[in-house]
């Protein structure tokens, strides 16, 4: 049962991260790019988070140890404090499958901050190497449930995520605390003495959940992998704060996260700060924030009046952003902040307000020190390079409203690939999902590889028959599939390799089939079962088609 879950899972979100790998290859404006992004890394995510689930509940094992892994800890918090706000701000139009999704409570309308509304902070401490080694999707599922329970019974206020340095001993480890803190309702010190990390515990019975979130928190802080600890302090009323322990070994990663702004802007125009309610606890302490890190990048910052500024930095959840054109009397460059990635009005102010070589870029909250940088390197250093980062949801430098609009995605012709000798490969796939086989017939197309398809591995194998002529040098095969699975079909593809001279590819060497599995079937037995029978790798679903193309290229440079 566990198998087939796994596979149900793995299956349809290896045909979201696919599209989006191939709508990526298209020509996209930044905001465009930007939701794709947002989109991907979500995605990727909740891979993780499937991939981990399966692990901790022993349905699908496939370690037998710790598996650590390079980990960009200023990274993971960023990235998961984001996608668990963005999962917060938009809300199902209906309660069934396939509900329209909407701008969540938090619109971006409001003219003033109200006592019930909730502002997402980031802190992290500003050191060159956040880089250790420790289970990724463990760590990522712990925050996950962390922050979504302090966004869950926070009505007002703040919910904060902070990453710092502790005191270390050991100079090959790294000391590591993460807080998690929000002004939410609290807890009862005797349901956290008696009952906070037991399954199925939660100290009011009728909200939102069936109480396991700690408990998992728990279970995984105590995993080789992790080995760390959690402190809770709350008040009723007050709010709660989780504090997380652990020393991970260090790890010297040349690749860190961007943390800073381009090197080139070495001063940071005269700037004010507007929309920010030091009343608010939640405002008030994003402006500080963003405060300390412009201090921290530019060393002597100039606060200015609004009308002198040569740069605002809008609080767009607490003014009409309708009238965002009438901040621009003096053509200040804007740096806009907001709680939701879509709405038309932001859209349509950000476009009114970037005509006459005005500049508006915008940042969706939570903004940590990577979106923040990213933001002012693209709008004070001109917008010289277009944003890559899936958290950086920064808007286009929008053409006045006369100019035409972008050309739509049947316009916009294809990037440039390296699709050098790639005609020469034949693929043959395998894959009873048509979406699944939809798009990585699509990939294969815009390679220029020769390809044929099969729906299960019945008509796979048939395919297989009759190329004798022309052989194929890669199968891409799903081993869950009706009729015949892909373990038989792989099986039967090497016996009828065995029986018969296989035709040469180039008239000198005799070269065998690649056969690549793509499933959703993650554990060692069918790993181990599949290299029994002859394949030469095993792509667990979803894949990005990076990793594909790696395989392929291995396949082609291998040819004579």
């Amino acid at each position: 049962m566990f198998l087939s879950i796994s596979h149900e899972l793995r299956t349809p979100l290896h045909g979201v991260i696919a599209s989006c790998d191939l709508l990526s290859e298209t020509n996209l404006c930044d905001a465009q790019e930007s939701l794709l992004e947002t989109a991907k890394s979500c995605a990727s995510s909740l891979a993780e988070t499937i991939n981990h689930v399966l692990d901790f509940t022993k349905a699908n094992a496939m370690r037998s140890g710790a598996v650590l892994e390079l980990v960009d800890l200023a990274q993971l918090v960023e990235e998961t404090m984001i996608s668990c706000w963005l999962g917060r701000t938009v809300r199902p139009h209906t309660d069934g499958i396939g509900g329209i999704y909407t701008a969540g409570s938090q619109t971006l309308r409001r003219k003033s901050i109200s006592p019930d509304f909730v502002e997402p902070l980031i802190d992290i401490e500003p050191i060159e190497n956040w880089s250790v080694m420790t289970d990724k999707s463990g760590l990522r599922r712990v925050l996950l449930n962390l922050i979504g329970n302090s966004m869950k019974f926070t009505r007002g206020g703040y919910v904060k995520v902070s990453l710092h340095r502790g005191p270390s001993i050991d100079p090959e480890r790294m000391a590591v605390e993460l807080v998690v803190e929000d002004t939410g309702c609290g807890m009862s010190e005797a349901f956290v003495r008696d009952k906070l990390f037991h399954p199925f515990s939660q100290e009011a019975p009728l909200a939102q959940g069936i109480g396991l979130g700690l408990a998992i928190v728990r279970s995984i802080l105590k995993s080789p992998g992790i080995d760390g600890t959690i402190d809770v302090h709350t008040k009723v009323n007050i709010g709660t704060r989780m504090t997380i322990r652990l020393q991970p070994p260090t790890a010297n990663d040349l690749r860190s996260w961007t943390r800073s702004p381009s090197q080139s802007l070495t001063r940071l125009p005269s700037f004010a700060m507007c929309g920010f309610h030091a009343e608010h606890r939640g405002s008030g302490m994003l402006a500080s924030g963003i405060r300390r890190g412009l201090r921290h990048w530019y060393g002597t910052i100039v606060e200015v009046d609004v009308k002198e500024a040569g740069l605002l930095i809008v609080d767009g959840d607490s003014i009409d952003i309708s009238k965002l054109d009438a901040l621009g009397a003096n053509r200040p460059m804007i740096l806009l902040l907001c709680s939701s990635p879509v709405d038309s009005v932001v859209f349509k102010a950000t476009q009114d307000y970037s005509g006459n070589n005005r500049l508006c870029t915008v940042v969706v909250k939570p903004i940590g020190p990577h979106a923040l940088s990213k933001a002012l390197s693209a709008l004070v250093g001109g917008r010289n390079s277009t944003p890559s980062s899936p958290l950086q949801h920064s808007l286009p430098v929008l053409p006045p409203t006369s100019q035409p609009l972008p050309p739509t995605a049947q316009e916009r012709p294809m990037r440039p690939q390296s699709n050098a000798n790639m005609s020469r490969l034949r693929v043959l796939v395998i894959e009873d999902n048509l979406v699944n086989r939809k798009v990585l017939t699509a990939f294969l197309k815009k390679r220029n590889c020769y390809f044929d398809e099969a729906g299960d591995g019945i008509e796979g194998v048939q395919r297989f028959q009759e190329s004798k002529g022309a052989p194929y040098h890669v199968c891409l095969m799903d081993l869950q599939m009706p009729r015949k699975d892909g373990f038989e079909a792989a099986r039967e593809i090497r016996q009828l390799e065995a029986e018969r001279d296989i035709p040469l590819f180039d008239g000198t060497a005799i070269q065998k089939t690649k056969i690549f599995a793509l499933t959703g079937l993650a554990s060692a037995e069918d790993r181990k079962k599949a290299d029994e029978i002859g394949f030469d790798g095993y792509l667990v679903k979803p894949i990005t088609f990076k990793a594909l193309w790696e395989r392929l290229q291995q396949v082609v440079d291998d040819l004579p």
